[in-house]
């Protein structure tokens, strides 16, 4: 029988925490239960951080798509991007492995040890050769946070349902008529909610923040709309601004 690969259930805020290499073990054959046998294709020996690789190669590939009278300010600019990168990256780095820290946890290295150190926090378990994921969920239940990291978690939180209702706006507006440096979405708040496995006051929440950072307009206002709304964004500047087709890790959204 051929697996049906999908993607796990999941809350997206655990590509926050987790390593890179985890996005491998949110494709899972079975919402439930499935042997580990249809996971035999991964590279259980890759590293799990990603490598940004060397900041001399970002400067060469950013001199390759500029005229060679503005080499520099790319030289300038790219090396300003990659010390960005790698500060993000090291913090997650430090922040992963204070959470292993904190549960006596050895730091995984590879990706099976990952799969390991998961199933540990309780978001697989592991049963011989079976394996069940966990990963709905939430880090604030699951990671040992801290009064203060929790009150921030709970604000990322909320950060990261904005990103993800923007990701949903950008792709509908993508297949609208274009108009004069804008897009209109005529859209159903309940029809995000289901989307996006989100509370329908998440959306509102999240559409209003949007209208805050973003310049987003929503006709009727999310907080007192019944369903249909008018959604009006800024193009093709919105786009640029939310380019992703899912919850980017940190360093990859830099």
């Amino acid at each position: 029988m051929t697996e049906r690969w999908q993607r796990a259930l999941m809350v997206p805020s655990w590509i926050r925490w987790l390593p890179c290499s985890f996005a491998y073990l949110t494709v899972v054959p079975d919402q439930h239960r499935f042997s580990r046998e249809a996971w035999s294709m991964l590279p259980w020996d890759k590293a799990v951080w990603c490598d940004p690789g060397s900041v001399d190669d970002w400067v060469a590939q950013a001199q390759r798509h500029h005229p060679r009278r503005e080499a520099d300010h790319a030289e300038l600019h790219a090396r300003e991007h990659y010390d960005r990168v790698v500060r993000v990256r090291a913090a997650r780095v430090e922040q992963f492995t204070e959470m292993c820290r904190r549960r006596a946890l050895p730091v995984p290295h590879t990706l099976e040890e990952l799969l390991y150190c998961l199933a540990r926090f309780g978001l697989f378990e592991m049963d011989g050769e079976w394996v069940t994921p966990r990963l709905e969920q939430n880090p604030i239940e699951v990671l040992p946070l801290t009064g203060d990291e929790i009150v921030n978690e709970e604000r990322a939180q909320q950060d990261d349902r904005a990103v993800l209702v923007a990701i949903t706006v950008r792709a509908l507006a993508e297949r609208t008529r274009p108009r004069w440096r804008r897009r209109q979405v005529n859209a159903d708040l309940s029809g995000f909610a289901a989307a996006l496995r989100m509370p329908e006051a998440e959306v509102r929440r999240a559409l209003t923040r949007l209208g805050e950072i973003a310049g987003l307009q929503v006709n009727p206002p999310p907080a007192v709309a019944r369903d249909r709304v008018r959604i009006t964004v800024a193009w093709p500047s919105f786009a640029r601004r939310f380019p992703f087709d899912d919850l980017p890790a940190p360093e990859h959204a830099v």
